[in-house]
């Protein structure tokens, strides 16, 4: 065909057949030769490239499939427009499998047992969307990948052609509150079918040129009511109808609304009831579709993950889960012969198990059945000699009788409440679970709920610390005294908070939290500030005026008015001078100005309004920007002319440059700029398109600006260079205000999901996110000493959390953003060295966060050769540092030269390894030669290999093993002598020992072809096994672990247990879409933890490979991984230390901490702590004893501790 683009290069991107061809896109499937991997591009097609609408579609289309970093969600790996004809293109992960309703097409209707995790997959993903404001308005089986992988079935969702950003949170006045409807008159039939999507896009506020008003966009069968009538309107509830009619077409093969035309099938969306699944399924799936189905979207399930929990609730309450459940109870318990099941019970199990395919049952499941049955027949003999017996004492058997029946009764009563309790438990866990990964608040609750009805297991535990720790950092609620709380702030010195609220502003005190005095108003106080020094306060409210108070008594000294007319000002500003005061409404519409000395009117300033008002004084007092919403006015303060105007549109953040003249905006279009002042020349336009922008910040020292967004992501870019320095979205929800912190290292959001997210403002890491607030947070502000925040919510409360990090302990600097970092030759240990291409090597004591020196980098080996690591001694007083054919030794701490090591042949040296114990060390090179060098100075040359040394290292027995360039492996005794010759089936980059010596792994280097690593038998010099699993592709490291099993890391994200006796794959642990650097276990070794490629530290269940939950650690690459006790040290660009206590520890005795009713309430679940009464206190707050009069004290991260010793 004339447009078949096939041998055309996009980008990095070679077009080589087309897959598809659609209404306004083609698909092809190409190669990315730089990377070696297939992908899938998609282009807009000719007759649409003219098409200003069906290009922003497009575009749109892109940036929030990318906005959608997902396990489960088709990755986007480029976008682009050809400089030539405008060809717009976008470049996709290419997902193997078929789509889900070719799935069903091909193999029938799935079971309960086979929809539940794949739903629960595909609920993710799709919360996820939900999260970054994403509503996918299309979810049908047909944009729903299936790939088959290890007998699971894995989800990857398709096709964002429709998908639109969810509607903003709108800040009314306090005399209105939002109001929505939905058109009743609106024509619900548009150009669509039932089995294709439009492709195109929503953007926010851009949606209504995009999508006309009244048009229905979606597909038939799996739209909701809603969608029938206004697709703009549709918002999260819209993917929860979706995802049932979705779920029904899995369970049955048919949809439940199946019209073949349009107008009937929009009618039975409308009226028409949900039809019962049928045949075996449970009522109680019908009464879950009919939730899903509902035709009001407020009655639907509140979440894609709720409707997925109450799923897996209806799998578990199946009678195949509730054999399965109460044979694991039964084995767990010792077999306990109450556990079993009784004649009734019993009569229906057998009854499904004759229906059941053969083989169904596991072995446990077997003996359980069996057991019960020779119970049941011992049951039915005791009846039978009570009635022999009764023929000779009639009364006493027919006691006995009647005893016995009543036992049984009991039993069976018990078992049954057993297995409903057992039911409840898990799915109450599953729920947590599933919140606390997708950092929902109800992780908390469900997580509780399952530990107090005896669901104790480490993993538990952990969960349920990781999930209270947000409420642990709150030190203090204060309560407004009427409706919401609109503003609280510190005063410069840290000893105030004063918070406003719908009728006052209240001040308390920074340390003890109690009340000091009302400021009271009569109507809203939407903003307070303090003047420099702290002994002044300005209050701003809705009544016309302007208050200026004596923060440390809280009289008034002077009320600042306009004549009679009554502004209801919504903003404050002090100059920088403490003369002059600036005060703008809440339309926009007008700014006043006082002399703050006299109270004398100064200026009136009219702005453009548009409901979006902001007013602030330049650093140097000289000017006065305001804005209404629109364009930003810039006024001279000695003549109060309009000497500037930045044009809109949609203007409504500002903030000025403490350092010079200098204005920084965020608009509504996402326009981002710094502008000089009062030239109006744009310095920097920061982006030009984008998320909305509601909040900006300049930090303190004028390096660095920020701006919030309404999808919950923070940009920060340098104000010299305008480059982007970093981007995080912790808040997943619209930005209201943004902060930088005094040193201008930190910032903090607010936003409109009640959260509050504290961040490193250059590397973008988040630090600590705080949670509680039932309702908007509109500011939050740090203390002077950025380790407190305070934060205002609609709810009716401002809380002040620990800004600090919960788990970091400490962090050493980075190195730098040009490493190339690698994994170690060795697992991470306490003595660690740093290498880093063109940067010095650091070496640190990671138990006392002590830098003990920085020597020259490594000086790479050259060719086909990996360089060598540098080397620290156990003991941790000696490092080697390969610099070409010579390795230097240097004294710990200090880095004094000891000696410098010289290989004779002049070769360059590929591997340094230092002696498990002692300070002998081994060095090879180039040339083939191995040399050991003793801590006397003493050398022994190895007979040399015929290729160079790949690595080398010793054993804890004195033992030498190399491995050289053609793989030949190489055994030594501590003479010298060779033990053994093997030959590896690629070139070993790393080499790991067991503790005992008695098993080795070899790790593949990088630059042979793709390998596995291999397991070696030290005692026999054997082969054992290739620990090689499916589509594990490269493998960064391998390491032992308790309990004779060996952990590897690979790329496709995932981590392997082994048999480090056989080689057998024990379990998988999944992990994100980019590589697992490394990988170990918690000291218990019921988890185990890794690190991948976008610096995530990952948390999993060793037992099930269940995730458990994940905390961001670096900004890029975590290399390595070390756990010492409660401590885990991680290694990137830097290096960082955590401590993540895994369950209630017992701790020396120490004041009793005060904590919160509601904290308390939480706290009572842990009945395994023995609490036994609560203390009151006269603040209102109560502390907590136990039996034996120990103070309990909350040590975060751990959910409780006694203090008793």
């Amino acid at each position: 065909m004339a447009d078949d683009l096939c041998g055309r290069t996009l980008g990095q991107f070679v077009l080589r057949e087309r897959l598809a061809v659609g209404g306004c896109g083609d698909v092809y499937r190409c190669a990315q030769p730089m990377l070696k991997r297939d992908a899938v591009v998609k282009v807009l097609r000719e007759p649409q490239r003219n098409s200003i609408i069906a290009k922003e579609r497009f575009l749109r289309e892109a940036q929030l499939a990318s906005r959608l970093d997902h396990l489960y969600a088709a990755h986007v790996y480029d976008f682009g427009v050809e400089a030539i004809d405008g060809l717009m293109w976008i470049a996709m992960e290419l997902v193997p499998g078929i789509t889900l309703d070719k799935w069903l097409c091909e193999r029938g209707p799935m079971s309960l047992e086979q929809l539940v995790p794949l739903f629960e997959c595909i609920a993710e993903v799709v919360q996820a969307a939900h999260k970054c404001g994403i509503v996918h308005r299309d979810l049908k089986p047909a944009n729903v990948m299936v790939i088959e992988s290890e007998g699971r079935l894995i989800p990857k969702l398709l096709d964002f052609g429709i998908a639109k950003t969810s509607n903003d949170i709108e800040v009314p006045t306090p005399e209105t509150q939002p109001e929505s409807s939905v058109g009743e008159d609106q024509n619900p039939f548009g150009a669509h079918s039932p089995n294709g999507a439009v492709t195109g896009t929503d953007p926010t506020l851009k949606d209504r040129h995009l999508t006309p008003v009244g048009a229905a966009i979606g597909s038939w069968w799996y739209m909701s009511p809603e969608q029938w009538g206004d697709a703009r309107d549709v918002g999260p509830a819209s993917d929860i109808y979706s995802l049932g009619v979705l779920a029904y077409k899995a369970l049955t093969g048919r949809v439940p609304f199946g019209a073949q035309s349009e107008r009937e099938c929009y009618r039975q969306h409308l009226n028409a009831s949900v039809p019962p699944l049928g045949g075996d399924f449970s009522p109680d799936l019908d009464r879950i579709f009919q939730r899903a189905l509902a035709k009001a979207p407020d009655a639907r399930h509140g979440s894609a993950l709720e409707l997925a929990s109450e799923l897996r609730a209806a799998l578990m309450a199946s009678e195949r889960e509730l054999l399965r459940s109460l044979a694991q109870q039964w084995e767990a318990r010792a077999r306990a012969p109450g556990l079993l099941l009784g004649g009734d019970v019993l009569a229906g199990v057998q009854r499904w198990t004759r229906r059941a395919p053969a083989g169904v049952l596991s072995k446990l499941e077997c003996s359980y059945v069996a057991e019960s049955h020779r119970h049941v027949r011992r049951s039915i003999w005791i009846r039978r000699f009570a009635a022999v017996l009764a023929a000779t004492i009639i009364l006493g058997a027919f006691l006995n009788h009647a005893a016995m029946e009543t036992r049984l009764a009991r039993e069976q009563a018990r078992s049954a409440e057993r297995i409903a309790e057992a039911t409840t438990t898990q799915a109450e866990l599953e729920q947590g679970r599933s919140a606390l990964l997708h950092g929902e608040p109800d992780a908390q609750k469900h997580l509780s709920e399952a530990y107090k009805r005896g669901e104790r297991s480490s993993s538990t535990a952990f969960m349920l610390a990781r999930a209270l720790q947000p409420r642990l950092t709150e030190q203090a609620r204060f309560t407004s005294t009427f409706g919401r709380m609109w503003s609280a702030t510190f005063s410069p010195n840290g000893t105030q908070i004063v918070t406003t609220d719908d009728r006052s502003a209240q001040v308390w005190d920074a340390q003890t939290y109690r009340l000091l005095f009302a400021l009271p108003h009569g109507d809203t106080v939407y903003q307070a500030v303090y003047r420099a020094d702290g002994k002044r306060l300005i209050t701003a409210g809705g009544d016309g005026a302007v208050r200026i108070w004596d923060a440390a008594s809280g009289t008034l000294i002077r009320e600042l008015r306009r004549g009679v007319a009554k502004p209801r000002y919504y903003a404050v500003s002090l100059s920088p001078d403490e003369t002059l005061v600036a005060a703008i409404d809440m339309d926009g519409t007008v700014a006043h100005v006082w002399d703050a000395n006299t109270g004398a009117p100064l200026a009136e300033l009219s702005n453009e309004a548009l409901g979006y008002s902001s007013v602030a004084f330049s650093s140097d007092g000289q000017w006065l920007a305001t804005t209404g919403g629109n364009d930003v006015r810039v006024f001279d303060t000695k003549t109060w002319a309009l000497v500037l105007s930045i044009p809109g549109p949609g203007i409504d953040a500002l903030s000025w440059d403490p350092s010079g003249p200098r204005l920084l905006t965020g608009s509504g279009d996402g326009d981002a700029s710094i502008w000089a002042i009062p030239s109006g020349k744009q310095i920097h336009h920061l982006r030009d398109i984008g998320e909305p922008i509601d909040a900006v910040a300049f930090s303190p020292d004028g390096r660095l600006v920020a701006a919030g967004n309404r999808d919950g992501a923070e940009q920060v870019w340098d104000a010299a260079t305008g480059k982007l320095r970093s981007r995080g979205n912790y808040l997943r929800g619209k930005i209201l205000s943004i902060e930088f912190d005094r040193t201008s290292t930190l910032l903090v959001a607010a936003s409109a999901t009640g959260s509050v997210a504290v961040a490193d403002a250059t590397q973008g890491m988040p630090i600590t996110v705080l949670t509680g607030p039932r309702n908007v947070v509109l500011s939050a502000r740090f203390d002077p000493n950025s380790r407190r925040v305070v934060g205002a919510s609609w709810d009716g409360t401002a809380r002040v959390w620990d800004a600090t990090s919960p788990y970091r302990k400490w962090r050493s600097p980075s190195i730098g953003d040009d490493c190339e970092a690698v994994t170690s030759l060795e697992p991470d240990q306490r003595f660690l060295a740093v290498g880093c291409k063109n940067h010095p090597t650091r070496i640190w004591d990671t138990s006392h966060d002590q830098l003990l020196a920085e020597l020259p980098s490594v000086t790479p080996a050259g060719g086909d050769f990996a360089s060598a690591y540098p080397a620290v001694a156990s003991t941790g007083d000696r490092a080697a540092i390969a610099r070409g054919s010579s390795m230097e030794v240097y004294e710990l701490p200090g880095g004094r030269l000891l000696r410098r090591i010289e290989h004779k042949s002049s070769a360059r040296i590929t591997t340094v390894a230092f002696a498990k114990t002692g300070r002998d060390i081994v060095s090879g090179a180039t040339d083939g030669s191995l040399l050991i060098t003793r801590d006397n100075g003493a050398q022994l040359t190895l007979p040399p290999s015929s290729a160079s040394i790949d690595a080398a290292g010793f054993l804890r027995d004195g033992r030498l093993i190399a491995v050289d360039m053609q793989r030949q492996l190489r055994v030594y005794d501590a003479t010298g002598v060779a033990l053994a010759v093997l030959e590896a089936s690629a070139r070993v980059r790393t080499l790991r020992m067991s503790p005992d010596d008695r098993r080795l792994i070899t790790v593949p280097s990088f630059t042979s072809k793709v390998a596995s690593p291999e397991l070696w038998d030290l005692e026999h010099y054997q082969h054992i096994g290739t620990l090689e699993a499916r589509g594990q592709g490269l493998v960064y490291s391998a390491r032992f672990v308790e309990g004779e099993q060996v952990i590897t890391t690979c790329a496709d994200g995932a981590a392997r247990l082994w048999d480090a006796a056989k080689g057998q794959l024990r379990q998988t642990y999944r992990g994100g879409s980019r590589f697992l650097a490394d990988a170990t276990t918690s000291p218990d070794g019921s988890m185990v933890v890794g690190g991948d490629g976008d610096g995530v530290l990952r948390f999993w269940a060793t037992a099930s490979g269940l995730p458990l939950w994940t905390m961001p650690a670096h900004k890029s690459h975590l290399i390595g991984i070390r756990v010492d006790g409660d401590n885990i040290v991680t290694r990137g660009y830097s290096g960082r230390q955590w401590t993540l206590r895994y369950r209630a520890t017992m701790t020396k005795p120490g004041p009793k901490l005060q904590l919160r009713r509601e904290t308390i309430r939480t706290l009572r679940v842990l009945d395994s702590l023995e609490l036994r009464r609560a203390v009151g206190g006269d603040d209102g707050l109560v502390g907590i004893e136990s039996a034996r009069n120990c103070p309990l004290q909350v040590a975060a991260p751990v959910v409780a501790t006694t203090a008793c010793g």
